[in-house]
């Protein structure tokens, strides 16, 4: 079978935003009664309100959305939010790679701190390494696109995602759940819930998952990238007076996964095309070749909060304590050859402690705030060897990171219809590092430590006008920062002590939310220009050496649209619209060869979603089906804006049928994901010194069976 990512002129044109607007034209008045009369609130701004009364770029998925739409997992959000990327950060099956609006980091490494920020609950999650967590359990997700500080803990240039996990009521409740489908794929949960006398309340789950690999390794004759994980949550809810309620929660997750590898890209003609040897010559991506039959991809990672809060009266105080910790032993072939080009060996130690305080309003006058103060300690540790060709010497990186912020937000209605918004933060990062370098043969090679402080003060201003019920106005400006650091993958002490400038932003928004047709719509829209500075950036040289630097700056704008349209009480249809104009400026004439011209990675000009949902009443139950199509423009995977490894746009097409009885004691589905069978490449090395031109593939078709039982 040859499989190679290739786009359709066809359906590279689809125009989902008038398609859209067609259904929104056409849907009847008389059907302006929605199937789910419920308002989405959220907490993005640490108090509950309406998602469509939010004067913010937000998505907002439900528990019930997130089965309907199959999100299982962090990256199945791509599937409906703008202008996002998720995929396994290169190399890995356990580490996240995120770019929203064109910004986030792909380099693993923790000497690399992520542009947008994950939280489960108010756990800040460090490292991307162990990101890609399992959806389950969970009241929902939410995710805040642009510069997030001035109401956050850990400040994030690119945005936030928000796991909301289940909050124990007491309700006294057990369930389990099933999938089973084609690579071997078979899921289990089980959840439950109930409560310890009249004050404590409680909820778990467990669950379990494995899928064979979908690549084959023809040189040790054995299927590859396979995914073997293991978690467990569980949280208590105590309420100690009528003022004051306590919340624990604990979890842990193990995964065996294997070696995530690549595969060569160059089949026959592609090598001729751009005057490269041959690495693919079956001309098929789903084969792979590697002398490195002992991949490792361990990872064991636990955490836990101890939360409480307290009415004061006017104002709540919430307090968090966290502490989390991970280990990932890795061994991976990056060159897709049965060649030692370029192996990877790094076993990465890592534990997090932090502490945060807020004061957040609860009056009724015009004026609403919040205040904050965070503590965060990191402490990193790990071995690191490159095999270029041969056996290479051994780096021990450690990193301490104690980072610290005040911050505030306050809202005020200057008129019922007009209110403004002000936050301010002010921010300081200290980061110790060093680097042991043994050479191969046992030998010093070098060493370097160094400890820096960077400080810095970000602000958010605001307007927003409620001019009706059903329309709802905002404008911001807002900055973000990100803090220096260093190059944790440095070969020799002069490129260690090239120490990384922050990275700032600031962001322009207009945008507006709209219901339409009695409620039967919603219709929301914005624009936004992102002017970066000091961009901070990895890139391989010719000889696999890997650099990280700050790019002099860049400027990104663009438009992103969501809306869903009730057409009739039972039937449903969806969009959500990212477009991207992402190019680099202010660089100097040395650099000009580096970034002129050049396109930022991970920054399709187009991304789109169309989803439908269509419920039918049965005399005793109802079928749900579901599809949705995620589109993505072509989009480069390294600085470079390499040919060889760009990903050409694509279609992915999920589908669901599902069978839900009256009492809700039992569903079934059947479900498929990556129906139209589409390859492309989710990451990529291209480094022509050594040799490597290879690439890491989605998953292809795949397709099963669901189910859920409710015991009680």
């Amino acid at each position: 079978m040859t499989c190679h990512p290739r786009h359709s002129r066809r359906t590279r044109y689809l125009h989902p935003v008038a398609l859209a607007a067609m259904v929104a034209l056409e849907a009847p008045a008389a059907w302006a009664q929605r199937a789910d009369d419920s308002v989405v609130n959220i907490t993005s701004q640490r108090r509950v309100e309406p998602l469509q009364g939010a004067p913010l770029a937000i998505t907002a998925i439900s528990a019930r959305e997130m089965d309907t739409l199959q999100i299982r997992r962090l990256d199945d959000l791509r599937a409906v939010v703008p202008n996002i990327i998720i995929e396994p950060a290169t190399g890995t099956s356990s580490a996240a790679k995120v770019f929203m609006r064109g910004v986030g980091t792909d380099e693993s490494l923790f000497t690399a701190d992520p542009s947008v920020a994950i939280y489960i609950d108010d756990q800040y999650i460090a490292r991307m390494t162990g990101a890609l967590f399992d959806m389950f359990d969970l009241q929902r997700v939410e995710v805040l696109r642009g510069p997030q500080g001035t109401l956050y803990g850990r400040n994030a240039t690119g945005g936030a995602i928000r796991y909301i996990t289940r909050v124990p009521n007491g309700e006294k409740r057990f369930g389990a759940e099933g999938r089973i489908g084609n690579l071997g794929r078979v899921d289990a949960l089980l959840t439950g819930g109930g409560s310890v006398g009249e004050g404590t309340a409680l909820s778990f789950g467990l669950m379990a998952k494995q899928r064979d690999g979908y690549l084959t390794d023809i040189t040790n004759n054995r299927a590859v990238n396979d995914e073997r994980v293991e978690g467990a949550r569980a949280a208590a809810a105590i309420t100690l007076s009528k003022s004051t309620s306590l919340r624990v929660s604990l979890d842990v997750l193990r995964q065996r996964s294997g070696a995530h590898y690549a595969t060569g890209v160059l089949d026959p003609a592609r090598a001729a095309q751009f005057n490269r040897p041959v690495n693919n010559a079956d001309g098929n991506l789903l084969t792979v070749e590697t002398n490195l039959a002992g991949g490792i991809n361990n990872l064991d990672q636990s955490g836990g909060s101890l939360s409480f809060s307290t009415d004061m009266g006017a104002f709540e105080w919430r307090n968090i304590v966290t502490r989390r910790k991970l280990s990932n032993e890795l061994f991976i072939d990056l060159d897709g050859t049965a060649a030692t080009r370029f192996h990877l060996y790094q076993n990465q130690s890592q534990n997090q402690t932090s502490y945060e305080s807020q004061l957040v309003s609860t009056g009724s006058g015009p004026l609403s705030w919040t205040a904050g103060v965070f503590w965060f300690n990191e402490k990193n540790t790990q071995p690191t060897r490159q095999d270029i060709f041969a056996v290479g010497g051994v780096n021990t990186v450690r990193q301490d990171t104690t980072a610290t912020a005040l911050y505030g937000q306050a809202d005020y209605s200057i008129t019922k219809i007009w209110k403004a918004t002000a936050g301010l933060r002010g921010s300081s990062e200290t980061k110790e590092f060093g680097i042991d370098a043994v050479r191969a043969n046992g030998t010093p090679n070098f060493n370097f430590s160094n400890k820096k402080t960077w400080t810095r003060t970000d602000w958010k201003l605001g307007l927003s006008g409620q001019f009706d019920p059903n329309l709802l106005g905002y404008a911001s400006a807002t900055t973000g920062f990100k803090s220096g650091g260093y190059n944790g993958r440095a070969s020799s002490a002069a490129q260690a002590a090239l120490t990384l400038k922050p990275e700032t932003v600031l962001t322009y928004e207009l945008g507006f939310k709209s219901t339409l047709l009695g409620g039967a719509a919603t219709f929301n829209a914005n624009v936004f220009r992102n002017d970066y500075s000091d961009l901070q950036l990895t890139a391989f040289d010719p000889n696999g050496v890997s650099n990280l630097f700050n790019a002099a700056s860049a400027t990104i704008q663009g438009l992103e649209i969501e809306s869903a349209v009730q057409i009739t009480r039972d039937w449903q249809v969806s969009l959500n619209l990212g477009t991207l104009d992402a190019e680099y400026k202010d660089y100097s004439a040395a650099n000009a060869a580096t970034f002129a011209g050049k396109q930022l990675k991970q920054a399709p000009k187009i991304q789109y979603g169309l989803g439908t949902t269509y419920r039918l009443g049965l005399a005793g139950g109802i079928v749900l089906a579901s599809a949705q199509l995620k589109h993505v423009g072509d989009h480069y995977q390294n600085l470079a804006n390499s040919e060889v490894i760009k990903t050409q746009a694509y279609n992915i097409v999920d589908a669901r049928l599902a069978f839900e009885p009256e009492g809700g004691m039992f569903s079934l589905a059947l479900w498929g994901k990556n129906l139209g069978n589409k390859i492309y490449y989710a990451g990529g090395f291209d480094i022509a010194g050594i040799g490597i031109a290879s690439a890491y593939l989605n998953v292809p078709r795949t397709y099963g069976v669901d189910f859920k039982l409710r015991f009680w």
